[in-house]
């Protein structure tokens, strides 16, 4: 039988109040985004500032509109002394906001005085005493922190995707596909671009299989000598060699200029191990009593049992060494000296920005005109694996990037 619960209606008081909050709180996040738009692309946005400094005043008006009321209603009601007692930003916000809004308009140098509107936002999410204070703030770091990231990409996309001569924001312009067919029709990059990819699949493939079966036996507490194993491990994660050392270890091994250079040394991450460590602590014993009952062997258990329950951790531990090998081209820059058909992309990408475009425009002049454009070209192919790898590996995230840190 289904219980049904009956909300309380609100009073006429409680509504308005729930409307007022939301449009103080609206107004102070609207104003601190043109703060932010004006700081951080002012040239850009020069043609706009009138409209900016319009709406700006507008919301201005309605924070310190509620902030004077408010000072005026708990003078009458408990004192100055008490009110400035705890109100101490609110009194700088009333005093100070007016005279900052004033000079910013007299002198448009002075705008960044307008960021005193800081001092009203601790009486803004006061009135607020449930979570939708934290929802909506947290929501819009999100949005902010997505438009960090996806504003310089689609910076990249536009660029490779216009014409040359244009100024590019985040949109292309007079759009030319010479950049992208060049790239897509470049022989040493598509090699370099399949290097890349093979030694993401190799070296996550180890990762996880070493990795896991490290993790395993470290996870039992009756394992013999389980705590000098730790402390070697330990040593390992804290202390390092070099590049130095790392150069003489592969060369005495006879892998300099091998694909093999650029996947071994980095196919074991001891922090990611002990990640995975501690989530095989945290299973259920009882499921590897139950399977030993049945007869299931170790090797069984592991891979029947344990490793479908691991999921999670090693998704998301083999997404981040999938980025890892991916961005890595200092792996190629100290092993790799004569062989460059082993490049990865990203080694290919470093050394053609480090070309002159002159030299190549010799062989085809239509080159240099379209140089920056190719450049971004490389570039946006470059970062698109790994744009299309996360949303099949975020779903894994949730569970996994925490559980391993829950337990030491």
């Amino acid at each position: 039988m289904k219980m049904h619960t009956v909300s309380t209606p609100k009073t006429k008081e409680e509504k308005i109040f729930g409307w007022k909050r939301r449009v103080l709180l609206i107004a102070l996040l609207m104003s601190v985004v043109f703060l932010f738009l004006e700081a951080i692309d002012r040239k850009q946005t020069v043609q706009l500032h009138k409209s900016f400094d319009v709406i700006f005043f507008g919301l201005w008006a309605v924070l310190e509109a509620d902030a004077l009321l408010h000072l005026l209603d708990s003078i009458k009601k408990d004192g100055f002394v008490q009110y400035f007692k705890f109100n101490k930003a609110e009194i700088l916000y009333v005093v100070l906001s007016p005279i900052a809004q004033l000079l910013s308009l007299i002198n448009p140098a002075l705008a960044p005085l307008r960021w005193v509107i800081i001092f009203r936002m601790p009486n803004v999410l006061r009135k607020y005493n449930d979570e939708n204070v934290f929802q909506v703030l947290a929501k819009g770091v999100a949005l902010l922190l997505i438009a960090f990231f996806l504003v310089p990409m689609c910076n990249v996309l536009a660029m490779a995707l216009s014409a040359p001569g244009q100024i590019i924001n985040v949109l292309p312009k007079n759009i030319d596909l010479f950049s992208m067919k060049y790239a897509l029709q470049d022989k040493m990059f598509l090699s370099s671009f399949a290097n890349s990819l093979f030694i993401v699949l190799a070296g996550t493939s180890i990762f996880v299989v070493i990795t896991t079966l490290a993790a395993y036996p470290l996870s039992k507490p009756d394992m013999p000598g389980r705590k000098w194993f730790m402390i070697f491990y330990m040593i390992t994660m804290f202390f390092n060699g070099g590049m130095a050392t790392d150069i003489v270890l592969v060369d005495s091994l006879g892998l300099m200029n091998t694909i093999w250079a650029l996947i071994l040394p980095n196919v074991i991450s001891v922090y990611y191990m002990f990640l995975i460590k501690s989530y095989y602590e945290g299973l259920p014993v009882e499921l590897e009593e139950a399977a030993k009952i049945d007869g299931a062997s170790s090797i069984g258990i592991f891979i029947r049992i344990i490793v479908p329950l691991s999921k999670p951790i090693i998704a998301t531990t083999a997404s981040f060494v999938v980025v890892n090998l991916w961005n890595n081209y200092m792996s190629s820059v100290m092993f790799i000296t004569s062989n460059k058909l082993i490049y990865p992309v990203q080694m290919y990408i470093r050394n053609f920005l480090a070309m002159d475009p002159m030299d190549i425009a010799l062989d085809n002049p239509q080159l240099l005109s379209y140089w920056d454009n190719i450049e971004m070209a490389y570039l946006f192919l470059a970062i698109l694996p790994i744009i299309c790898a996360y949303p099949i590996l975020f779903k894994f995230f949730k569970g996994g990037a925490t559980a391993g840190a829950v337990k030491g």
